[in-house]
Formats: C-alpha cells, sequence, structure tokens
C-alpha cells in the first residue's frame, strides 16, 4: 500500500484565522491541466493506491478539475470547504460527470439556534450543506469529513459524531497541530492558537469522550483504532508521534510540481526535486525524504498514523480503509462502492 498527498492549488476564497499559508509566498506557478495529468500518471506508475487532494480551496480550478480528474485513475479523496457560489455553480456538472468523492473539514455541529463566531464554524456549515445537498441527490457518491479536535470543540465532539452517522457521511478524527519549530508551514506558532491546544488537565476528558465515541454502535468512523492510540496515550497530542521517514509511502506534491517532505512540512533537500523527476530518480527523493522527516519533532497527523498503522497489521485492509471507507468494524454493504480500476 502507498499513499500520496497533493495540492492542486494554494489559492483560497477566505482568509481564515487558522490557515498560515494563504499568501502562498513560497509558492511557484501551479501547474497546469496538462502537467497535472502528468503527474497523476506518474503516481498510477509508482503504484499508488490513493490520493490525498488537498489546496486551499481545489473547487476553485473550476472545470479544468474535470479536465485533471476524468483522466485521473488514482483513487482519491478531493476536499474542499463548499464555498458559495462556487459549489452552487459547479456541483451538478461534477458530480454527474466524473467526481465520485466528497471531503470536508467539520469541526462543529451544525444545530438549530447553535451558532459560534469562528471560521471552522462557517467552513462547518458549508459542510454541512454540502454534504446534505450530495445525499440528496447523489447518493452514489463517497462522502467523508474530518473533524480537528482541539479544547474549544471537544465538547462537541459526541454531538457531531452522531449527526455524521445520522446523515451516514464517514467521519475522520484528527487533531490540532502548531509550528513546534518553526518548520510546518500550514500551522501557526502555539503562543497564536494557545486557547485551541490541549493542556495535560484536559486528558481524562479527551480520553473519556474518545472512547465514547469509538463505542458508538454502528459507527463510521475511520480508523477508530488509531483514535484508540491517542486515547491510550493523550501525551501523543504534544505531536510526539513520529513517522521514521516514511510519512505514507508515496510523494507529496505541492501546487508548483515540488515536492514536501508531507503535507505538513516542506522541507529542506525533498524540495529540490519535482514530481516529474520520479520515478527515476525515486532512491534520491526518499533519501531526501527520510533526511528531512529526520529533523520534525513529530506529529499527531491522522493520515501518515492510519497508514501506518494499517501497513503494519494488514495492508490489504488499510487499501479498503482509504479508498472505500472500510474497516472491521464495519459491515461491507456499507463501505464506499466505488469503481477503482
Amino acid at each position: 500500500m502507498i499513499n500520496s498527498l497533493t495540492y492542486l492549488t494554494r489559492r483560497c476564497p477566505r482568509h481564515c484565522s487558522y490557515c498560515a499559508l494563504r499568501d502562498a509566498k513560497d509558492i511557484g506557478k501551479e501547474l497546469n491541466v496538462v502537467s497535472w495529468i502528468e503527474a497523476f500518471y506518474i503516481l498510477k506508475e509508482l503504484g499508488v493506491d490513493f490520493n490525498l487532494i488537498l489546496g486551499n480551496e481545489t473547487w476553485l480550478l473550476g472545470h479544468r478539475i474535470l479536465s485533471i480528474l476524468g483522466r485521473n485513475k488514482v483513487p482519491y479523496a478531493l476536499y474542499t470547504t463548499c464555498p458559495e457560489p462556487t459549489f452552487s455553480k459547479y456541483r451538478d456538472w461534477f458530480f454527474s460527470e466524473c467526481l465520485d468523492n466528497l471531503s470536508c473539514g467539520m469541526d462543529y455541529p451544525v444545530l438549530p439556534g447553535f451558532t459560534i463566531q469562528d471560521d471552522s464554524f462557517y467552513k462547518s456549515v458549508s459542510a454541512y450543506k454540502g454534504f446534505k445537498w450530495v445525499k440528496e441527490n447523489y447518493p452514489f457518491v463517497d462522502t467523508h469529513a474530518t473533524i480537528t479536535v482541539h479544547r474549544k470543540n471537544l465538547q462537541y465532539l459526541l454531538a457531531l459524531a452522531k449527526q455524521l452517522i445520522e446523515l451516514k457521511v464517514f467521519y475522520a478524527i484528527n487533531f490540532i497541530h502548531w509550528n513546534k519549530d518553526g518548520k510546518f508551514d500550514f500551522f501557526p506558532k502555539d503562543n497564536v492558537i494557545s486557547d485551541l491546544l490541549f493542556q495535560p488537565s484536559d486528558y481524562p476528558l479527551i480520553q473519556s469522550t474518545l472512547n465514547e465515541v469509538i463505542s458508538f454502535s454502528g459507527s463510521i468512523l475511520q480508523s477508530p483504532e488509531v483514535v484508540e492510540m491517542v486515547a491510550k496515550d493523550p501525551e501523543l497530542l504534544q505531536m510526539r508521534w513520529h513517522c521514521g521517514g516514511n510519512p505514507y509511502g508515496g510523494p507529496t506534491i505541492d501546487a508548483d510540481g515540488r515536492l514536501r517532505v508531507c503535507g505538513y512540512r516542506k522541507g529542506i533537500h525533498t524540495p529540490q526535486f519535482t514530481i516529474f523527476d520520479l520515478p527515476h530518480h525515486i532512491d534520491d527523493w526518499r533519501e531526501a525524504v527520510r533526511k528531512d522527516a529526520k529533523d520534525c519533532p513529530g506529529c499527531v497527523w491522522l493520515y501518515p498514523m492510519q497508514f501506518h498503522y494499517w501497513n503494519n497489521t494488514d495492508a490489504s485492509m488499510g487499501r479498503n480503509v482509504f479508498v472505500k471507507h472500510g474497516g472491521t468494524h464495519i459491515d461491507k454493504n456499507k463501505w464506499s462502492k466505488r469503481i477503482i480500476e
């Protein structure tokens, strides 16, 4: 099993306080459609099983998404914040033509009379509306929500998990990160978001809340085995898990085609390569990733943690976890019905 991550674009329709890279000053000219098509063919040639596709907002590419993903042969998750009016403009066109996934971040439940003055709350509302619309109009589309848990939204986690289960949207639990050593270029420093960061006094509540979410009957939580790792050892929340030099097997491609050590860190050695240098320089690239990862103090990022867990236990099931939202705790008839070439 080999996973990869792609930043399809770095443009953003919003100015979100948590996004430290909204200006993207260190990014060169974004790849065009022809180059992205070539990049995805290279991922296929490398044996990548699953590609996580991010951006500041992927749907800002408009009709070009169809040109790129219509030729993509690697199963994927495509993240969006469902921004309006972009989402309404393209949704029927996209889902009727080729898109088979809607993935969004959703950090708060959307309930009558409930509101919080927070960027991520408004994005949660957009995501909820997007999920609801897709479920009503294109029920065959795979849906996924990632919850980023922090000190301010922990109390709402149970309600949000239940809401996603009712919507039949698969969900994953990630945890708050910060720019621990100045080289996590997507996160602010800890003193900027100190009110969001967990303290040791929060650990008992974190453990009890995570254990309750894991125990839900009929849960469609992705990889509860990994969430349980944090429930058992909440010190991991201080970014103390490490990939050991191999984040998720495959390359991380920035919007300009340069490679990164992983989605969270640019690195020093890895950006010397572009996706078009692979597979001819595969060994050199892997060594560059290893060197850059060696300098990383660690993280607690769900994506590589899942990759390592399943690669070390059952790689075949791991592929189903990423591609079809499978799981040992989920009946096979509830897995996503995705057509994989």
